[in-house]
């Protein structure tokens, strides 16, 4: 099997306030394994492609500015492998 993965995230407030907000984000990936039902599966999958950089997630404050040290930056390019064995 192969397939294609697409995060959209439109962005996110970083205050209670609503002013505070970071920027969307799209990330590209892909997934190719094979599975022959029985015994053996394994898989090769990469994420965020294109090595975009981005605010995955904030700490939320009352008041925030865009100096507050409360983003936190997503991963970047990465790759995974597995495999499974049944007996």
């Amino acid at each position: 099997y192969i397939g294609p993965n697409v995060e959209f995230a439109s962005g996110l407030y970083a205050d209670s306030v609503n002013v505070a907000k970071t920027g969307g984000y799209t990330l590209l990936g892909a997934k190719v394994g094979y599975d022959d039902g029985k015994k053996y599966s394994f898989y090769v999958e990469g994420r965020n492609l294109t090595d975009k950089a981005y605010i995955s997630s904030a700490s939320i404050q009352t008041r925030s500015a865009a100096n507050s040290a409360i983003y936190e930056v997503g991963t970047g390019r990465s790759f995974f492998a597995g495999m499974k064995v049944k007996w």
